[in-house]
């Protein structure tokens, strides 16, 4: 960077807010997006109501012929007026002025992480915290917390009207602390590449960069966030928090890539941004096929939905699993053949349960994975080949909140069985949409209920086993409470009919010799998550259509 290329102003916030309302500020395309949220934004504040150093804002500033670099989309701050001079391109610094300037606005927005932020709930404390903090998230309560958005209001005083003299003085002094904190801003003139790089290596307040955020800087002329955002409208809600990584794999691999691994995605890219800038034919090839990319990802978590119940991105083993079935979706022109489809259940099924995309097997998985697609594209019958992983212990062994492959896999195929209602006389299926997300755990019943095992030293990683969960809805988990399964089931089994069918549907063992019946609760519970994980794996493979776990003696 050339001496005598920077410069630093100090600049009150109060300047800065009447800079960001005259679009002085503009946000470049190699900028990630507003990803911050309402505890983080009331931090800031409160680190400025007690004079504590937030950082530095790096502003690039070129004249208006460079306005080529200003993203026009998926931005929080006001657009860029083309009546001024010159661009001030914020390059580390958004995340901060853009919560400044919606505090002070009281607004709403969603992130870029789809989380609703209301800004009218920062509030400043009336009363002395015991944690020191001031400025928190929560509700505004008249006399004892005050949005600040009220506070930094020019009639703040009318609004307030009502407080008294001692608490108008503390929110006076806040409102002074915030609006006079001197901001200090270095204006830099560099060139575009110079910039990039200096994006890279900022890491401000936690901000680390991503592969995704390296991408986007380093491609900047193809405009892949707005790209990615696209193929995200083809989603509906229950997808659209997919990773930016599995994303750019499938715009990568539809193109030429043949890996997920993120320098290689990056290489693959950056080739292509550096041959689209002289070559503008192959700028409309790659908008024409990254365009097509949007609804064949769509088409293909819609088919995931409607094939193997993966309700919500929360049930899928891995986001490129859905970034896969999009490429092969692309490449197929239309939905998988009959044969297709068979080969598809199996590597639904084996991925998910054999968490082939996670750990040390995602780089030889995803690779191998995206070449048998593309054979299967022109060999319908090509076999999908899968030597098991795991073994049913491992089953047994995962806990039903966690957040892995065998959860969204057990969920899923239990899901798939058709979930029924307990109580009542016959066969009552279950709306499925209760169980659009995994985060209800009211719904996730633990067929051994926990207090009578804690009461027998059972350990949590053993009544948490999701061999031990079968899906009810949160009323009738409510109406078992407590109850030991011999008691509860025998008695839905005197006084409702269809008791059989009910427990094969949740794939609860009920023979004489199953666990449920033993009077002894721990012994009883042991021998019944045996039963039940070998009724689970066997389910599995049943859906799979192949083997999904070693058998004993077998390596």
């Amino acid at each position: 960077m050339k001496r005598g290329g920077i410069t630093i102003k100090k600049r009150r916030v109060s300047a800065l807010l009447r800079d960001v309302d005259a679009g002085k500020f503009a946000i470049p395309h190699l900028q990630r997006e507003f990803v911050w949220d309402g505890p983080k934004a009331a931090k800031l504040l409160d680190s400025i109501l007690r004079g504590m150093p937030v950082g530095v804002v790096l502003v690039w500033e070129t004249p208006k012929s460079q306005r080529l670099h200003l993203r026009q989309k998926y931005h929080v701050l006001p657009p860029f007026n083309s009546h001024n001079g010159k661009v001030w391109f914020l390059i580390d610094g958004q995340q901060r002025i853009s919560v400044l300037y919606h505090v002070c606005k009281g607004d709403e927005l969603q992130n870029a992480k789809r989380r609703h932020i209301d800004f009218s709930r920062v509030v400043l404390a009336l009363a002395d915290q015991d944690d020191g903090q001031q400025i928190r998230y929560r509700r505004p309560v008249d006399g004892e917390y005050v949005s600040l958005s009220v506070i930094l209001h020019p009639q703040w005083r009318q609004k307030l009207n009502g407080l008294g003299k001692r608490k108008i003085e503390r929110v006076r002094d806040c409102r002074e602390r915030v609006l006079r904190y001197p901001m200090h801003a270095m204006f830099v003139k560099a060139d575009l590449s110079e910039i990039r790089e200096c994006f890279l290596r900022i890491n401000t307040q936690g901000m680390k960069v991503t592969t995704a955020d390296a991408i986007f800087t380093r491609a900047e002329s193809l405009k892949l966030r707005d790209i990615v955002h696209e193929v995200r409208e083809h989603l509906d809600e229950s997808f659209k928090d997919i990773r930016e990584e599995p994303i750019l794999f499938a715009l990568s691999a539809i193109r030429g890539g043949t890996e997920a691994r993120g320098q290689v995605v990056e290489s693959t890219i950056r080739k292509l941004d550096k041959a689209a800038k002289s070559d503008a034919r192959l700028r409309k090839s790659l908008a024409r096929d990254w365009n097509w990319l949007g609804p064949c990802i769509g088409k293909a978590a819609d088919y995931l939905r409607s094939q193997f119940c993966v309700l919500s991105r929360e049930y899928l083993a891995s986001d490129y699993m859905l970034s896969m079935l999009g490429c092969f979706y692309y490449w197929n022109g239309h939905g998988p053949s009959r044969s297709q489809a068979e080969q598809i259940r199996k590597w639904f099924w084996a991925t998910s349960v054999g968490s082939r995309y996670s750990g040390r097997d995602f780089n030889r998985c995803v690779p191998a994975d995206l070449k048998y697609f593309k054979k299967l594209v022109n060999t319908p019958r090509f076999p999908f080949r899968y030597k098991p992983q795991v073994e049913r212990v491992d089953v047994r062994k995962t806990q039903y909140a966690a957040a892995t492959a065998i959860t969204s896999a057990v969920y899923c195929m239990l899901l798939r069985r058709g979930p029924v209602y307990l109580f009542g006389n016959g066969i009552n299926p279950i709306p499925i949409d209760r169980y659009s997300t995994r985060a209800n755990r009211k719904d996730r019943h633990h067929i051994f209920p926990r207090q009578p095992l804690i009461g027998d030293d059972i350990p949590p990683k053993l009544y948490n086993s999701i061999a031990n969960i079968c899906l009810l809805v949160a009323e009738e988990n409510q109406q078992v409470g407590s109850q030991r399964p011999r008691n509860y089931l025998r008695d839905l089994e005197e006084r409702y009919n269809g008791f059989s069918r009910k427990m094969r549907r949740h794939l609860i063992p009920v023979d004489d010799d199953s666990g449920v019946w033993i009077g002894n609760t721990g012994r009883g519970f042991r021998k019944f998550l045996e039963q039940r994980t070998l009724l689970l794996c066997d389910a599995l493979e049943e859906e799979a259509g192949i083997r999904l776990f070693r058998r004993e003696g077998s390596r």
